[in-house]
């Protein structure tokens, strides 16, 4: 996570200003603790506590509050904000988080100091006094100290929020399980309060134990659930990336749920190409890109490197030690995993973010879960395209066949009929004296002829629409947009282009292959949705018609247009 100057220098300061001379002040103006052995076990439990908070759909829920509010109705405001560092010390030390620790105690030791200081200040200035007796004394005082707590604590984070950018929403679920949580540190507190007062010490023992017990099990219920959720979803995205025939749209799709699922900020495909790993799909900055430029490998490893297991980093310092590529600056947290096909390493699925360390080991078993699905759905997405591919092609030239056409035809037209296309044209040709060609040259020199004129073809017509082999000497061009007297002028070029061109033969009639060339001609016709007609079949007609009648029958080599 990216800090400010500012606030680097701001929050320190602050913090220097405030908390030193404040915790002693409080100290100072307290009575002190006049039982050290009671205080030092409510304060371990506070701590205990707050290094075990609970999940409840992606929200962090902490109970430390309940020993806090018996620490300062039994010994004061300057023991409760000594107890509350130290769970903030203790929170820093042993868990993890996006913030660099020294900024994160800051910060949150700020937050519990102001909290406890306001709360404090309220419960006093209401006429409320610590180490009371009275049951309903304690509940009135006791929830005002705990609901003013919340309040500040709430307040500071709006505060930080304007000042800092992070983000808090006071209508938000976060600060409806904030208020939720009341109703359980609430009584635990007060029941902690008076067992210590009438038994001491040992009293804190039957209300600690069944808390911790019933900690320990709903935290393990909360992981459980988690866990049951987070399968859920990858299950879920499982069968929409089984859904999905094309592989571009599924890798689309595949990045786009990790994103959401994992939460992170940058994600790459890295597959293997001629033996070499690429990255060839991600998402970063903000965008998909199928050329991504800040995922680079080392020099020593630009041609693969060893097996990496799925593995999590939480920092730079950590994965910049193992991966053997450099990811986008700022980028902390990182997961990856393998793609295999039949045991054999295809690739690797990345992903990062710029928080510390925001992905878990339950997270990684998830997203290889995720990856696996991918591999799996990407290779039949890939063998059905090339069957795809292979059944609407013509072998002999390459370019689509009457099959696709057919389709495409279709399809096109009701693009024009729905208003989502303006207008289609579409050019047949037709090589003139084929017959005569083959009977003199042999059908392989036919074959060499439409291979060649193929190519030429494809190559005028990349960029302005789409060429297919009708059958035989015959093809077709769909162009998409275009005014019929624009497809006629095109096809006027193509037929003088096909004119002057020689194509390169070697005759197998002969007793010697030699190479030979020879010079061809070719008649076309035109015709226009919705020009002519706006059905599908009726401008294949129309165009054929044009085809021979303004071209065969006009002495060949001509453009013919159909006239309606």
């Amino acid at each position: 996570m990216q800090i400010g100057k500012g606030e680097r220098i701001s929050l320190p300061l602050a913090w220097l200003v405030l908390v030193p001379g404040g915790m002693a002040m409080l100290w100072q103006l307290g009575d002190g603790i006049d039982d050290w052995l009671a205080y030092a076990i409510m304060a371990g439990a506070a701590i205990a506590t707050g290094l075990f908070p609970l999940e409840f759909r992606n929200i962090s829920v902490s109970f430390q509050q309940w020993l806090l509010i018996a620490i300062f109705l039994r010994f004061g405001a300057g023991a409760e904000a000594l107890a509350s560092q130290l769970v903030v010390l203790a929170s820093v030390l042993f868990s993890k988080s996006a913030l660099p620790p020294v900024h994160r105690f800051v910060i949150n030791s700020l937050i519990f100091y102001v909290s406890s200081v306001f709360a404090a200040g309220v419960f006093f200035l209401a006429g409320g006094m610590t180490g009371s007796s009275s049951v309903s004394y304690v509940i009135g005082y006791g929830l005002l100290y705990t609901i003013a707590h919340l309040a500040a604590n709430h307040l500071c984070l709006y505060a930080d929020s304007k000042w800092f950018g992070r983000p808090y929403h006071f209508r938000s679920r976060e600060t409806l399980w904030d208020g939720a949580s009341l109703f359980v540190i609430f009584p635990f507190g007060i029941a902690a309060y008076f067992m210590e007062r009438t038994f001491g010490p040992t009293g804190l023992i039957p209300i600690l134990i069944p808390f911790f017990i019933a900690l320990v099990f709903a935290g393990r219920y909360n992981t459980s659930e988690g866990v049951n959720r987070r399968l859920g979803s990858a299950s879920k995205t499982g069968y929409e990336l089984a859904g999905r025939l094309n592989s571009e749209e599924l890798i689309r799709l595949f990045i786009h749920r990790i994103r959401q699922t994992q939460g992170a900020d940058v994600v790459y495909l890295i597959e293997s190409s001629e033996g070499r790993l690429l990255a060839t799909n991600a998402w970063e900055s903000d965008t998909l890109t199928k050329n991504p430029r800040h995922l680079l490998f080392a020099d020593k490893d630009r041609n693969g490197f060893g097996w990496i297991r799925p593995s999590v980093y939480g920092t730079v310092r950590e994965w910049k030690k193992e991966l053997p590529f450099s990811m986008p600056k700022g980028i902390e947290s990182v997961m990856i995993a393998p793609l295999l096909n039949e045991e054999e390493l295809s690739g690797y699925v990345v992903t990062g973010a710029y928080r510390r360390h925001l992905f878990t080991r339950e997270d990684v078993q998830i997203f290889d879960l995720l990856c696996t699905h991918f591999t799996v759905s990407l290779e039949k997405a890939r063998y059905v395209e090339n069957a795809a591919s292979h059944s609407e092609r013509c072998p002999l030239t390459g370019l689509h066949n009457y099959r696709w056409f057919e389709r495409e035809l279709d399809r096109r037209v009701r693009n024009v009929n729905g208003g989502v296309l303006s207008r289609l044209s579409l050019i047949i040709l037709d090589i003139d004296h084929f017959k005569r060609l083959n009977d003199t040259y042999g059908h392989q020199s036919g074959n060499d002829i439409l291979v060649s004129l193929a190519a030429i073809l494809e190559k005028e017509t990349h960029g302005k629409g789409e060429v297919a082999r009708f059958g035989g000497e015959e093809f077709v061009i769909l162009l998409p947009g275009w005014w019929k007297e624009e497809a006629v002028a095109f096809a006027e070029r193509l037929r003088k282009y096909i004119d002057d061109s020689v194509f390169e033969i070697r005759p197998d009639l002969g007793t010697e292959r030699k190479k030979e060339f020879v010079g061809i001609t070719a008649s076309f016709g035109v015709a226009s949705v919705p020009e002519d007609t706006d059905e599908p079949m009726d401008l294949l007609r129309n165009a054929d018609r044009a085809l021979y009648v303004g071209g065969k029958q006009s002495g060949r080599n001509k453009v013919g247009v159909y006239q309606g």
